[in-house]
């Protein structure tokens, strides 16, 4: 979004009116004349930027249209000329200075358009009625006020009577030999402008979360002699933790339906780097570019991760990645196929003679969305009945108490082995509950996710 500044040339009892030409009963003309000087044209050149297009009402339009298209040649000529002028006006068929663009009957909808637009910045100048509108709706993003050392006792002014409350913050003040002060503000948004500022913003995320949460599996596969539960748990309104259970029949993700034997289950979870909106846009480009592999069909898991890691890398900034867990069980002899891109390595956890035996699945190749062509390799291990598979992301294991100490995997799997006879579900909801327990009321600072499966 561009900004748009209003440039004004002001008296020290808040003028701004200047003559209009024959006519017009302004007494005092062109009253700035006596302190222009070669730094002040200096300045407002650069206030006016190399480039700029322009927002004016028709009279000001008209006045300025009257002498820039045949003025002597100069930058300040050149860019008026060539400016986008916006104008507002019930006569567009007569707006002969182009480039040119009549603005629509709502004013204020018209403006916000126009500053949504990508260009250079929106300059405002003369245009006393439109000024007046913009500061009462907060258009405006910068007040430039060369206060002249005079005072004109009468006269419009830049505050006329009737004027809404508004602060203004100073960004800068010069001073120039003539006696002019270039003061810069910007404007302070009033209560209300915050109010329906924060409403819009909150509305925004709570759309983004609703778009989120449809990202994750609504109904989870129903696959004979497997149980599972996931949740995620963000710590903002949106968040970057991914996970994804996905029954692959043919090669290709199939409908949830009654429960029934399966080709594949694909297992995924992840961290996107970072928090808040923008970790959600990269979960989202994971997640598409997950299951686009997926529907490429069956091979080899480290060729897949290293498409995915190509696509992420594509599609995200140098300094944004994701670790991330993707495994493939093969339904029938009951193999777990992984490769571990940089994550947590999920635990297997196994009861054998009275004691538990854990497999940590942390091999793979690096983060994903980094490097461009890292390289991925599949690993493998058998599953028996009654083993259970954690997946979790680090905002499960590094859950924090006040003294700053961190719950641990080691609390986490102990937690797990305590309560290894609950199902998948129950499993996951005690283990989300001590997580909490141990935080002991500090607000979570990092999204929560875990899968639970139970063969």
């Amino acid at each position: 979004m561009r900004r748009l500044k209003i440039i004004e040339h002001i008296s020290l009892d808040g003028v701004i009116q200047m003559s209009a030409g024959p006519g017009d009963d302004f007494p005092y003309g062109d009253w700035t004349a006596p302190y222009r000087s070669p730094a002040g044209l200096l300045i407002v050149d650069e206030l006016y930027g190399k480039t700029c297009d322009v927002l004016f009402g028709r009279r000001t339009y008209d006045l300025m249209a009257r002498f820039w298209p045949n003025a002597p040649k100069s930058p300040m000529a050149d860019r008026l000329n060539a400016a986008t002028k916006y104008v507002v006006t019930h006569r567009p068929e007569s707006l002969e200075w182009g480039p040119s663009e009549a603005v629509g009957a709502d004013l204020v909808e018209s403006v916000r358009r126009i500053k949504a637009k990508k260009g250079p910045d929106l300059i405002v100048a003369g245009s006393m009625t439109l000024i007046s509108m913009l500061l009462v709706h907060g258009l405006a993003d910068e007040v430039v006020l060369l206060v002249n050392p005079i005072a004109l006792g009468q006269g419009k002014r830049f505050f006329e009577g009737g004027s809404l409350p508004r602060g203004f913050a100073l960004g800068s003040s010069r001073a120039l030999p003539s006696g002019i002060l270039v003061n810069v503000y910007k404007l302070i948004p009033t209560l209300t402008e915050e109010a329906v500022s924060r409403a819009k913003l909150e509305r925004e995320f709570e759309i983004a979360r609703e778009v989120q949460e449809r990202l994750f599996p609504q109904v989870l596969p129903n696959v004979a002699g497997v149980e599972m539960a996931a949740h995620c748990r963000p710590a903002q309104a949106v968040g970057g933790d991914y996970y994804d259970l996905i029954d692959i029949r043919d090669g290709s993700p199939a409908e949830a339906g009654p429960v029934r034997g399966c080709d594949r289950l694909g297992i995924a979870i992840g961290d996107i780097s970072g928090k808040g909106m923008s970790a959600a846009l990269l979960m989202a480009s994971l997640h598409a570019s997950l299951r686009g592999q997926v529907l490429s069909g069956s091979g080899d898991l480290g060729t897949k991760m290293a498409n995915v890691n190509r696509l992420l890398y594509d599609a995200s900034e140098s300094n944004r990645y994701a670790t991330f867990f993707y495994a493939e069980l093969d339904c029938a002899s009951r193999t777990l196929h992984y490769v571990n891109g940089g994550h947590n390595p999920p635990a297997v956890l196994r009861q054998e003679d009275g004691a538990w035996r854990v497999f940590r699945l942390g091999d793979g190749g690096p983060v994903i969305g980094l490097f461009a062509g890292a390289v991925y390799k599949e690993q493998t291990l058998p599953l028996l009945p009654g083993d259970i598979l954690l997946a979790f992301t680090d905002g499960i294991s590094e859950a924090m108490n006040a003294s700053d100490d961190e719950w641990g995997e080691d609390r986490m799997i102990a937690e797990a082995q305590a309560h290894a006879e609950l199902n998948a579900e129950e499993l996951l909801q005690r283990l989300f509950r001590a997580a909490d327990a141990f935080a002991g009321g500090v607000p979570q600072h990092d999204d929560m996710t875990m899968v639970v499966l139970r063969f």
